[in-house]
């Protein structure tokens, strides 16, 4: 089975993407160290939020320039239980979705990405190609500091899987009936990678 070319992943921008500019700047940074946190509101200075204060929705807005799509961007709007509110900037992948399925672009969910019994935070940034491979950016709630920070991780994660069992994140990549399995678990604060298998799709589905 041919082995999956990852040459052109670094030019990618992915769920664990960091330091870039965000869309706002005329970049296509992903995550809070690299987006325009805008804190409204900000009275009630002895208010210490807690995780289950949040609701959250999201806003894609599409980009255009002399009428063709651009791209995508994201804006994740959390608000707490005292109205305060934070925006987290994400840029929805590809970056032409013009022809692309936007059903998914935007869509949050809350799943425990750490396993310390908090629901995280992860808005889906769109597919990587016709088979899926979707990307996320992924927050988690620090219930000491009272607040989401961006997940850290030494690759890229595709239409994430969590496993709370083995505590591992799994990343799920296919490309033609080329498929690729990694395992990620934490270390030192960051998910790094324990195990990566590959396969074919024919395989995965007599599994």
């Amino acid at each position: 089975m041919k082995k999956i070319l990852y040459t052109l992943i670094p030019m990618m921008l992915v769920a664990c993407g960091g330091g870039k500019k965000s869309p706002q700047d005329g970049g296509h940074g992903i995550g809070i160290d690299s987006a325009t946190v805008a804190q409204i509101n900000a009275g009630d200075a002895d208010y210490v939020p807690q995780r289950s204060d949040y609701s959250f929705r999201s806003d894609v807005r599409t980009i255009t320039e002399d009428g063709e799509v651009r791209w995508d961007s994201i804006i994740v709007c959390l608000t707490d239980a005292k109205g305060h509110r934070q925006e987290l900037y994400s840029q929805a992948l590809p970056l032409d979705t013009l022809n692309w399925d936007k059903g998914s672009i935007g869509e949050i969910s809350e799943d425990d990405w750490n396993f310390d019994g908090i629901p995280d935070l992860q808005v889906c940034t769109g597919p990587m190609n016709g088979f899926g491979n979707y990307t996320y950016d992924v927050w988690l709630w620090n219930d000491e500091a009272h607040k989401f920070e961006e997940l850290k991780c030494d690759g890229v994660i595709y239409s994430p899987t969590i496993d709370p069992d083995n505590k591992c994140v799994v990343s799920f990549w296919r490309l033609d009936d080329d498929v690729e399995i990694i395992r990620y678990k934490w270390k030192d604060g960051k998910l790094v990678e324990s195990e990566r298998e590959q396969m074919s799709a024919s395989e995965l589905a007599d599994d």
